[in-house]
């Protein structure tokens, strides 16, 4: 703006010389013709001469100003430019047809554009002189596209090989620059590489993989062990007396009843995939599961309660066993939870595009500091517990697209909520 400024009077100064210049003129004709007298003459030329004294002055200060403006301009430029060089990260400048203006020495040797003449070229030409990056440079034409068109800063991260055989990341920044008419002025881009940042967090990644995998392992191995240990009891007990009792018999029956359970678990929680696709009823699942589990709750006086839904019987889409499955696992803990003479209460509700049911218990609830853990494999507070009930619910629940969460309800007991969505006919489920 001062820039501007200051050229602005130094064309207004030499407008009111070239205009002192054309009255001279026409003063010369004058003193010819005989126009003026003498002294009239000499008081006009000494006031042309006060005015170009003047003039001159004023072009003089101006002249210096600008000299002083350039000067702090090359020095603003210098540490620019020394900024801009010391960065660690790609800067690039490029005007509002996407031709390069200027770029660090960083950009330059990532590029491989050291000693080329880069400037005033477009990204497709810079893919011309260097073929080796012409993918990525298409693919800055792209990005700086939907930036224009977004007309605000974004941020992105992109990936690719350079020349030394190296994949690089980067957290890329581009900031667009308009004129005020809006059209277009220039493109900075700013990219940090991100390169070893990205190694660490997946190294940490499996390093965390590997240790869940260790304390899964160890979970798996102490759950199969007790079962083991009984049976090579009962084993060594027929080899030493010939013969084993029934009972014995139907113990060993139902220790490896219980190593085939924690394997079904495990195969489900690794990958709990749908094994049937249909449409089925929610409220027929949920009443099946209570009519299957009364009897059980009744033995400890406890008494489960539906809410019905007021308008028609919703659907969803998945596997109804697995389903039905998760909601028995839900009741089953409720009625454990509760010593006697307690209440279970059912409450589906239709949220937007999904169906929402909760399981209310009267019982303790889960300690705060436990809450987040009740879902973690092997992890539970029962003595003959696996700890993998809640987490194959969740496991299940998720691959219905869904959600299962737990809180503490303030008058007490606990509060399973299973969201899931309702039956359409775009179904979208994931398995990870």
């Amino acid at each position: 703006m001062l820039q501007s400024y200051t050229f602005s009077q130094i064309r207004v100064l030499i407008g009111i010389i070239g205009l002192v210049f054309i009255v001279q003129i026409i003063f010369i004709f004058a003193g010819f013709n005989g126009w003026f007298s003498t002294a009239t003459y000499i008081v006009i030329e000494v006031a042309v001469a006060i005015i170009l004294l003047w003039l001159a002055f004023m072009i003089y200060r101006r002249a210096t100003a600008l000299r002083s403006l350039f000067k702090d301009m090359e020095e603003e430029e210098f540490k620019m430019s020394a900024m801009i060089q010391s960065m660690p990260d790609f800067v690039c400048f490029k005007d509002g047809n996407g031709r390069w203006i200027r770029t660090n020495d960083f950009g330059l040797e990532l590029y491989g554009l050291k000693g080329k003449h880069y400037i005033g070229k477009t990204d497709a030409e810079l893919g011309d002189i260097n073929p080796f990056f012409k993918e990525a440079f298409d693919y800055c034409v792209v990005t700086d596209e939907q930036t224009w068109q977004k007309g605000e800063t974004d941020r992105s991260e992109e990936s690719f090989y350079v020349e030394s055989g190296e994949y690089k990341s980067f957290d890329v920044i581009k900031v667009p620059i308009f004129h005020k008419d809006g059209s277009r002025k220039a493109l900075i881009t700013i990219g940090r590489d991100i390169s070893q940042q990205k190694a660490a967090e997946e190294q940490l990644l499996r390093r965390e993989k590997l240790s869940v995998a260790g304390e899964m392992a160890s979970g798996i191995a102490h759950e199969i062990k007790n079962p083991l240990t009984s049976l090579k009891g009962y084993v060594q007990l027929m080899q030493e007396t010939g013969s084993l009792t029934e009972e014995r018999v139907n113990l060993m029956a139902s220790e490896i009843d219980r190593i085939h359970a924690i394997t079904e678990e495990l195969l489900i929680l690794s990958k709990p995939e749908i094994k049937k696709h249909e449409q089925f009823s929610i409220c027929d699942s949920v009443d099946y599961v209570i009519n299957f589990m009364k009897h059980q709750a009744a033995s400890k006086k406890i008494d489960i309660k539906v809410s019905r839904l007021d308008h028609e019987d919703k659907f969803v889409y998945g596997d109804r066993n697995q389903i039905v499955q998760v909601f028995m696992n839900l009741v089953k803990n409720s009625i454990e939870a509760i010593e006697e003479n307690g209440e279970i209460l059912i409450k589906p509700s239709v949220q937007g595009d999904e169906i929402q049911i909760e399981l209310r218990d009267s019982g303790p609830g889960i300690p705060e500091e436990l809450i987040e853990k009740v879902s973690e494999a092997f992890y539970t507070t029962k003595e003959k517990g696996m700890g993998l009930g809640l987490t194959v619910c969740h496991r299940i629940v998720h691959a219905h697209g869904g959600s299962l969460v737990f809180e503490n309800l303030p008058e007490g007991g606990t509060n399973a909520i299973v969201q899931l969505p309702l039956y359409s006919t775009k179904k979208t489920f994931t398995t990870s």
